[in-house]
């Protein structure tokens, strides 16, 4: 998030130029001819005046975001309301200016994360990811993260990049912009895709269909995997051995089937599911078994079953959607 305008104070011994640098304006000289605080023209005015009606009043100039520039130099940028003052001005009369400060350069100093994902460790090592923008309050949307190949939302954020153009990607998390707090948390500003991100951690059935892999062998399997991913670690159509999984955890050894009603109605199907679970149990491996009826039907339910059995705290307990969307 970028500020629409600035005003730009060049300070000498003698004078202060103002410059305004706006994206629908244009940049231009305001005045040149200030001669110090309180002097009466426009551009002292600008710094003073405020804006907005019998119930409120707003600065028009953010003073306290200044920056300096240069020793000579401060930037401010105008405050959401204080934009109104640049409507009355008749820019004709004003002489365009073509210095070397410019509006992308001062975006990159202004600028205001939409969104701020905030990572934490815990004292047994593993990481704890939160979350906050304007439409999702600040909660946990992922626990027990391990660095590495780690498939929890969280992670898939970090790791998630947007197309600035058609031949450019770029990261929505800006690494380089990351602080840390005194209680050590990582803050992570993301400045771009905030709204879709929002969207999939509020469970939006028309964003989370586009975070899906395309690899499932069947409906159910996907059904699934776009709200169970939530809460747990998941790996799909992982491989044990010679066999394929629909869902592993693999470190605890944790494997979920989905039985639908076509590929497991034959003999043949059902041996061969039983011999495969005999062979994982051999391998300390558990299998859990879910039937069509119940992910079509009660599908939070089972998620619910699964991070009971498998001791995982749900992130989404307090903010369920309808499931079946």
């Amino acid at each position: 998030m970028t500020p629409d305008h600035y005003t730009v104070v060049y300070t000498d011994h003698i004078r202060r130029i103002f410059v305004v640098i706006s994206e629908a304006f244009g940049n231009f000289v305001l005045t040149k001819e200030c001669k110090g605080d309180g002097c009466g023209c426009i551009g002292c005015v600008l710094l003073q005046a405020t804006v907005g009606n019998n119930e409120e009043q707003y600065p028009i100039l953010d003073i306290e975001r200044g920056e300096e520039l240069d020793a000579t130099l401060m930037a401010y940028p105008f405050t959401e309301e204080g934009g109104i003052f640049l409507l009355g001005l008749k820019h004709e009369k004003y002489k365009r200016y073509n210095g070397t400060v410019t509006k992308p350069k001062l975006d990159e100093i202004f600028r205001t994360p939409d969104a701020l994902l905030i990572v934490r460790t815990e004292p047994d090592g593993t990481f704890t990811h939160s979350y906050i923008s304007p439409t999702v309050e600040q909660r946990v949307i992922a626990k027990g993260c391990k660095s590495g190949n780690c498939p929890c939302v969280g992670c898939r954020i970090v790791d998630m990049y947007y197309a600035a153009s058609p031949d450019k990607v770029v990261p929505a998390i800006d690494r380089t912009k990351a602080r840390a707090t005194k209680d050590g948390e990582l803050v992570l500003p993301i400045f771009e895709d905030e709204e879709i991100i929002s969207k999939l951690l509020n469970r939006d059935p028309a964003i989370r269909h586009e975070f899906t892999p395309n690899i499932f062998d069947s409906p159910l399997e996907q059904i699934f995997y776009e709200l169970a991913f939530f809460d747990l670690h998941i790996y799909p159509q992982h491989k044990v051995g010679k066999y394929r999984l629909d869902f592993a955890i693999p470190d605890k050894k944790i494997a979920i089937e989905l039985d639908g009603h076509e590929y497991h109605k034959t003999k043949y199907q059902r041996t061969h599911d039983a011999q495969r679970d005999r062979w994982l149990f051999g391998q300390g491996w558990h299998v859990l078994r879910f039937t069509g009826t119940e992910i079509y039907h009660n599908l939070d339910n089972c998620i619910a079953e699964v991070c009971s059995l498998t001791g995982v705290e749900r992130v989404t307990d307090f903010h369920r959607h309808d499931t079946n969307s």
